[in-house]
């Protein structure tokens, strides 16, 4: 268990919202239509409909003094495996009946595709930077810190590794526990003992029982469905009770696929797929647990609600397991749902544009009328107040590849590209026309390419404060257990 005292912290001095200027694009004989394709095509994603604004009146401001925030991460949970997104299996049953009582943003898109960056993201709701190593250790302010401040009981709970004091993440916080089976991994040094999450789930209860009469925030980063694949019962084998091989979700055994030295066929990764859904549905019970406990003491009408990941998980649709080095769709694309109290009027009706895990801070901050971090911009309750018909969604994410070099993808529309470090590292997809990311358009529409490698650069200017320092040999020994490979 780790403290992090919450005290007053200030905003990030200015330069730091400088970083990196964007550049000028080479001059090309097509550049005459290019100039006026990025001028509209930019326009349309970033200019603020000031007709609409203007005629429309801003929506009433509601009484918050009693209001608590409840926010849950569901660890490399990939879109696509919900039932609340469209999936057949019943994997998400109480994730489902929340989106229905509050807003399915159908299309949300992570700001990285591995844990530290994107968790880095939500909670300052800036971008990472273009190359977060493993030593980074997150500055500034966060959501943690701006409740505080605002007078908020704050308590974080985390099982997972990269959201611990080691890298910035307690600051804020009046209680901060770190859950990891250092201990059993230890005595089992094969094999990795995941936290009790059932715990965890507990001791998030037990603390909101104590706090109750006060106005509270939690922020519960679960593991599940993160590997290894193995639910407690009754969760494990639901999806796939007649598998017969050997193939299992163990950390070792995907690190082995990953790199090729374990050979798999179609049935035994739609195994570890079905085995990931089952991690999934038992991280649903857990999110139902929570949500039944606070109608029971009386708080589910007092509370905002948020459950969303920090990145998805890959089982070789684009040739990797695992996460962190690619930006395609199963990387990025996670669930975000958002039940605000009926005093606000938000609609129920699902969100079909694109969001970015990050609005999740001005959000918050917009709902509770906190006015330094009240960006009503890039607010997801102003933005689902005032109903569809505005500028097309813009999503950035970044990440790295597997020789460490900057990968960084924008979504637009429908549109989507990847930019990575290599020379002709670009790819453009039609995620309408194309939603498996299969045929590259790059060669084929430049001006557009052209465009949205501008709004990644634009991007710069809003990186996440970080700064690079050494991590304990225990929290080390901890991410390697998880299967991260130290950079």
């Amino acid at each position: 268990m780790r403290r992090g005292a919450g005290g007053s912290h200030g905003l990030p001095p200015p330069e730091l919202a400088a970083q990196v200027a964007p550049r000028s694009p080479a001059r090309r004989r097509w550049r005459p239509s290019a100039v006026r394709f990025l001028t509209l095509f930019t326009a349309g994603c970033f200019a603020i409909a000031t007709t609409g604004a203007a005629a429309a009146d801003a929506p009433a401001r509601v009484a918050t003094g009693d209001l608590n925030v409840v926010f849950v991460i569901l660890d490399a949970a990939g879109a696509t495996h919900f039932s609340t997104y469209g999936l057949q299996r019943d994997t998400a049953p109480r994730i489902t009946a929340l989106a229905r009582e509050g807003t399915l943003f159908r299309r949300a898109y992570a700001q990285s595709a591995w844990t530290l960056p994107s968790t880095a993201s939500f909670l300052t709701g800036r971008y990472p930077p273009r190359r977060a190593s493993k030593r980074m250790r997150v500055l500034g302010d966060t959501l943690a810190t701006r409740l505080h401040d605002a007078g908020f009981a704050t308590a974080g709970f985390s099982e997972n590794a990269f959201v611990t004091g080691d890298f910035g993440f307690t600051r804020g916080f009046d209680k901060f526990n770190e859950y990891y089976p250092w201990k059993r991994h230890l005595e089992q040094r094969d094999s990795y003992s995941r936290a009790d999450t059932g715990k965890t789930v507990d001791d998030i209860v037990a603390w909101i029982r104590d706090v109750k009469q006060k106005r509270f925030f939690v922020y519960a980063h679960l593991l599940p469905p993160h590997s290894p694949y193995d639910p407690p019962p009754p969760f494990g084998g639901r999806f796939d009770p007649d598998y017969r091989g050997s193939v299992e979700g163990s950390i070792q055994n995907l690190l082995k696929i990953e790199s090729g030295s374990l050979a798999v066929d179609a049935r035994d990764l739609e195994h570890l797929r079905l085995q990931y859904e089952d991690n999934l549905a038992f991280a649903d019970d857990q999110v139902g647990r929570l949500l039944d406990a606070l109608d029971a003491l009386g708080l589910g009408e007092r509370t905002i609600v948020i459950v969303a990941s920090d990145h998805g998980e890959a089982f070789r649709e684009h040739g990797h397991m695992l996460h962190t080095y690619t930006l395609y769709d199963e990387m990025i694309r996670v669930p975000l749902v958002i039940r605000f109290p009926a005093r606000y009027g938000a609609p129920h009706e699902p969100w079909p544009d694109v969001v970015e895990t990050r609005a999740i801070l001005p959000t918050v901050c917009d709902a509770l009328a906190i006015g330094p971090c009240a960006d009503r911009s890039r607010s997801l309750l102003e933005l689902v107040r005032r109903g569809t018909g505005g500028p097309a969604g813009v999503a950035i994410s970044r990440t790295i590849d597997t020789k460490n070099r900057p990968l960084a993808a924008v979504v637009s529309g429908s549109y989507k590209l990847i930019v990575g470090n290599r020379i002709g590292a670009v790819e453009l997809y039609d995620l309408e026309h194309d939603p498996d990311e299969r045929t590259n358009l790059a060669g084929h529409d430049r001006p557009r390419v052209l465009a949205m490698k501008a709004l990644l650069r634009a991007a710069d200017a809003e990186s996440t404060p970080l700064s690079e320092g050494k991590i304990r040999d225990e929290t080390r020994r901890n991410l390697e257990a998880l299967g991260y490979v130290q950079q």
